[in-house]
C-alpha cells in the first residue's frame, strides 16, 4: 500500500512515527483488522464517526516522500467507529493515523475491583490457583500492585478470556488508564503487537495503547 500527501504528527514519544491521512476506510476494510471485540450494541452514530481519527497500527516498509505500508493494518483505537463505517457502507473519506505498530506501547486496560479484595483473591485462586507463590511468568494478574501468578494458564488468550469472564461476573469493570480512581486496580499481563492476528480478536477493553491520538 502506497500513501501520499500525509502529515507527520508529533507524539509524546519521539521514537514513534505517526502520520495523519484522510482515506476511504470502507474501501480498505479487507486489509484492516480489529484486535478487540466491540460491544453488541454499537454506541457510535453518524455524528461522531469523524470526531477524531481512527488509529491504525501499521508496518512501514518505506518512509520517504511516499509511505509504503504492508497490507496488514490493525485497529489500535476506533473499533466501534470502524464497525459503524463498514456496517453502514460509508464509502467516504475519514481521518486516520498510521502509526508504527512496532513502536507503540501496548498496555493492559485497567479494571477496578467491584467486590471485596479477599473475595476476589479467593476466586482467582479457586479458578486457576493464582497466588504470589506461583512460578514467575509472563502470565499474571496484578491486584493493588501485587502480582499473582498461575501455573494453570500459559496462554495470553486464555488469560484475557478469563478477564472477560470476570467482567461478566461483575467482579471487575474497565476504567481508562489515565483516570484516577480510589478503588483497587486490577491489571492483567500486557499484550504485545506480536499477539495481534488476522484471525483472532481479544475481548473488549483488553488494551490501552500509547501514545494517544484522541486530542488531535
Amino acid at each position: 500500500m502506497i500513501v501520499k500527501d500525509f502529515k507527520i504528527i508529533e507524539t509524546t514519544n519521539p521514537k514513534v512515527l505517526a502520520c495523519l491521512k484522510s482515506i476511504n476506510i470502507f474501501n480498505m476494510k479487507d486489509i484492516i483488522y480489529p484486535h478487540e471485540e466491540t460491544m453488541e450494541d454499537n454506541p457510535v452514530t453518524s455524528s461522531i464517526t469523524n470526531t477524531f481519527p481512527i488509529v491504525l497500527g501499521v508496518f512501514f516498509e518505506k518512509i520517504e516522500e511516499e509511505l509504503a505500508i504492508k497490507d496488514e493494518l490493525y485497529i489500535l483505537d476506533g473499533h466501534h467507529r470502524f464497525r459503524y463505517i463498514v456496517d453502514n457502507s460509508l464509502s467516504e473519506n475519514f481521518d486516520v493515523v498510521f502509526v508504527d505498530i512496532e513502536s507503540v506501547n501496548v498496555d493492559s486496560y485497567n479494571t477496578e475491583l467491584l467486590v471485596e479484595k479477599e473475595f476476589f483473591l479467593n476466586e482467582i485462586f479457586e479458578d486457576y490457583e493464582f497466588s504470589t507463590k506461583g512460578s514467575i511468568s509472563r502470565i499474571y494478574i496484578e491486584v493493588d500492585g501485587v502480582n499473582y501468578y498461575s501455573n494453570n494458564i500459559s496462554d495470553i488468550k486464555k488469560l484475557y478470556s478469563y478477564k472477560k469472564n470476570l467482567m461478566k461476573q461483575k467482579m471487575i469493570s474497565p476504567i481508562p488508564n489515565n483516570h484516577k480512581n480510589s478503588n483497587t486496580i486490577v491489571r492483567f499481563s500486557s499484550l504485545s503487537f506480536k499477539d495481534f492476528s488476522k484471525s483472532y480478536v481479544f475481548p473488549y477493553k483488553s488494551t490501552w495503547i500509547t501514545p494517544r491520538f484522541d486530542k488531535l
